[in-house]
């Protein structure tokens, strides 16, 4: 069985919550979730929510919620996929004892400019992601959909992700259909085509326009007005 270990920060609940389901949903006897919810995300969806008036961020803190009462929500439901996935939301008081300097581990005069609450964050991720928790041997990613987070997180030496960057992982894992229809796409666009480099080195594959392929779709009906 696979396990993988997130810092959750609230963009990617906001952005990415069906995909985040999806993975909870998993096959349990193939994947284990462990999330790390931070006290930044919880404020941040809730700002969303009251201050944005984010149905999404309301449903991320509604699953959140779901999540944090497993073994309750299993005694009404027949889903039992959910006992695969493990949630810690973190106690507020863990964020006074780290310091500051312990994040900012190089020293980058622009990471002291940040605002609190994503100082919290970047905190929060270091905590986790960095070693600091004496009892947690595992290895955790930050899971962000903000570029500026992603962006701080690398100067402090964090490791992050995207919501892609995980689906297409665990795509390739549990051999979804998806999966499998892009990389026969793939293949045969590379079968086709021509393989060149770009102005800036980087290889692409130039095809043919009377050759267009278009990627598999599933099965549906065509809507007519």
């Amino acid at each position: 069985m696979s396990q993988y270990n997130f810092v959750v920060d609230a963009s990617a609940f906001e952005k990415g919550l069906g995909n985040i389901r999806r993975w909870c949903n998993g096959p349990s006897d193939k994947l284990s979730i462990n999330l790390y919810i931070p006290t930044f995300t919880l404020k941040e969806l809730d700002f969303l929510q009251h201050r944005r008036k984010s149905f999404a961020a309301k449903e991320s803190l509604k699953y959140i919620d779901t999540l944090t009462n497993i073994p309750s929500y299993n005694n009404g439901h027949d889903d039992e996929s959910l006992q695969n996935v493990d949630i810690i939301v973190e106690y507020p008081e863990i964020l006074d004892s780290i310091s500051w300097d312990e994040v900012n581990v190089n020293q980058v005069g622009s990471l002291d400019r940040l605002p609190r609450r994503l100082k919290n964050l970047l905190k929060s991720a270091a905590y986790k992601c960095l070693d600091m928790d004496d009892n947690d041997s595992l290895r955790w990613v930050l899971l962000t959909e903000d570029p500026q987070i992603r962006d701080a997180a690398k100067l402090c030496d964090i490791p992050s992700c995207s919501i892609v960057d995980v689906d297409n992982i665990l795509s390739k894992e549990l051999n979804l259909k998806s999966f499998q229809n892009s990389e026969k796409f793939n293949k045969m666009i590379k079968k086709n085509g021509t393989k060149q480099q770009d102005e800036n080195g980087d290889d692409i594959v130039m095809t043919d326009f009377n050759k267009t392929m278009y990627a598999s779709r599933e099965n549906g009906k065509l809507w007519t007005p």
